[in-house]
């Protein structure tokens, strides 16, 4: 079967959700809520450049997507796999592939030195033609789910400390705090591009900043949750956590917390006090260019 490789517009969107829809329909998580202006907003935070993403076409029909955002990664200019489907029907045709490969040299152009993905650890097809294609595993990440009820119903002990809605402002203060690189997803210059709504929450100790949680409720996200290195293990996180459950700001009764760096032994321990429940884990995977 003979297909077309074209470089997508801010027009095509519309078509480019819909072939997202048809692609992931059987994916290993539910992406039926998936929106046009979620998929949309989401690409929007991770940098999208629709110049490098790429969709490959069986005569005029978008059979294929790769959604590719642009930022800063490692202190270089680098790209990012928002999003690749290919939908059924068309599989096994190395779409995938040839996507990346059409994309790679407008890439270069652009001076980008990294490629970077995420990829779900279950998902062997896909992480075969990423590793044929040059990429390496360089991280792990565990995401979860939080039956926020869980927490609700339980008589939790009170905290000393402030928690009160703050604003991105402050990511720039957290950030000195953090212990390890955030994911793409997760980074906070794709916090910073978020074009709609972000709650954050900073638990603040005699005035002063202890710690920040951020949800994204389009995503139904926890993106951050970062306590400053001399307020940790006085409860701070767990705090955060709690005024966040009862606040439950998108009004949903299950939030996920995605990409938690598997080596982060305090977080995963954190996260399980608190009833968080393992969904999937994922692969970060780079290649240079």
């Amino acid at each position: 079967m003979s297909y077309q490789y074209r470089f997508l517009s801010r027009e095509l969107f519309p078509r480019v959700h819909q072939t997202f829809r048809e692609a992931f329909a059987d994916y290993y998580v539910d992406t039926s809520g998936v929106t046009e202006s979620v998929l949309f907003n989401r690409a929007v935070k991770n940098g999208v450049d629709f110049d490098v993403s790429v969709g490959a076409f069986d005569g005029e029909r978008m059979v294929a997507v790769t959604i590719v955002g642009r930022d800063e990664w490692k202190g270089g200019p680098a790209a990012y796999d928002i999003g690749t489907g290919v939908i059924p029907g068309h599989r096994g045709n190395g779409l995938a592939g040839g996507m990346l490969d059409f994309a790679l040299p407008r890439l270069r152009e652009r001076g980008v030195k990294r490629f970077v993905l995420e990829v779900i650890q279950d998902n062997e097809p896909a992480i075969k033609v990423y590793e044929a294609a040059g990429f390496r595993i360089m991280r792990e990440f565990d995401c979860f789910k939080w039956p926020l009820e869980t927490v609700v119903s339980r008589d939790l002990p009170g905290s000393p400390l402030e928690i009160r809605a703050a604003t991105s402002d402050l990511l720039d203060e957290i950030s000195r705090h953090v212990e390890w690189r955030p994911s793409w997803e997760n980074s906070f210059s794709s916090l910073r591009r978020i074009p709609d709504r972000l709650c954050v929450y900073g638990a603040y100790d005699a005035g002063e900043l202890a710690g920040l949680l951020v949800y994204y409720p389009a995503l139904n996200w926890i993106n951050t949750l970062v306590v400053k290195r001399e307020y940790r293990r006085r409860g701070v996180a767990t705090a955060l956590l709690v005024h966040f459950a009862h606040e439950r700001p998108g009004n949903e009764t299950i939030v996920k917390f995605v990409n938690v760096d598997h080596g982060d032994k305090a977080t995963l321990a954190l996260l399980e006090k608190t009833g968080f429940e393992a969904h999937v884990q994922q692969y970060e995977m780079e290649m240079e260019l």
